[in-house]
């Protein structure tokens, strides 16, 4: 009996990474550029290994250079003037895998999973910007916003720049964003287990740092926040 269970033990695992590995797809014939039209849109969820690149045009569509398999992957609808990017089953070895993104207004909800890399090629200047990044995701972008709002989690990166009055941060995990150009006035920032930070803050720091987190921020702000043993709080002048 004991030798059935460890057969079985062994022989299950292998089945299932193969399963796994099988269901995936890998690209196929030549690269080539496909577009896509959509609905309007000033939201995005974004889901995939794919790079996408945000330009303000006005059009609304999205140019994707990959292979035809691949492409034909992608699922893409607009819901709620929301735009989801996503794939259809999970990819592997994949080289080229880039999407474009045309639209006439400015972003004020992104969302992005997975390993998306995205770059908008403007700042976004808006009322209320709020950034959700997971995974192994990317964002590198300008905003202009009264307030903003930034979640990151797993091993999420981000590189913010540009000016922002208020801005309530949380980040956890091994997340990091390295900010020294994004000023703001006011920092609200909930860090924890082994994450890193960095901003320009002007006026008011408050917040907690736990675990072995770390924030490094320039300026000379008020300070109303705990540290605890193991975290790392350091000041700078100017980056």
């Amino acid at each position: 009996m004991n030798l059935s269970y460890k057969l079985v033990g062994g022989i299950l695992p292998v089945l299932l990474f193969c399963i796994l590995s099988c269901s995936k797809i890998k690209p196929k014939g030549e690269i080539v550029t496909q577009d896509i039209n959509v609905q309007i849109f000033n939201k995005l969820e974004l889901k995939g290994k794919f790079k996408v690149f945000y330009i303000q045009d006005s059009k609304h569509m999205l140019s994707v250079e990959t292979y035809p398999n691949i492409f034909d992957n992608l699922k893409v609808e607009v819901k709620n003037q929301t735009l989801y990017v996503s794939e259809k089953k999970k990819t592997q070895g994949v080289d080229f895998y880039n999407i474009t993104l045309y639209g006439p207004h400015n972003l004020q909800n992104i969302g992005i999973a997975d390993s998306t890399d995205l770059n908008l090629s403007s700042q976004l200047s808006v009322p209320i910007f709020r950034l959700k990044i997971q995974d192994q995701a990317k964002f590198i972008g300008s905003v202009l916003t009264n307030k903003a709002e930034i979640s990151m989690t797993d091993k999420a990166r981000a590189n913010i720049s540009g000016r922002t009055l208020d801005a309530v941060v949380a980040i956890s995990d091994t997340a990091s964003v390295i900010s020294p150009y994004w000023y703001v006035n006011k920092l609200n920032i909930n860090s924890k287990n082994a994450n890193y930070a960095e901003f320009s803050v002007e006026e008011e720091l408050n917040g907690n740092i736990r675990n072995t987190a770390s924030l490094l921020y320039y300026g000379n702000p008020k300070k109303k926040i705990k540290v605890s043993d193991k975290a790392k709080l350091e000041q700078k002048q100017q980056p």
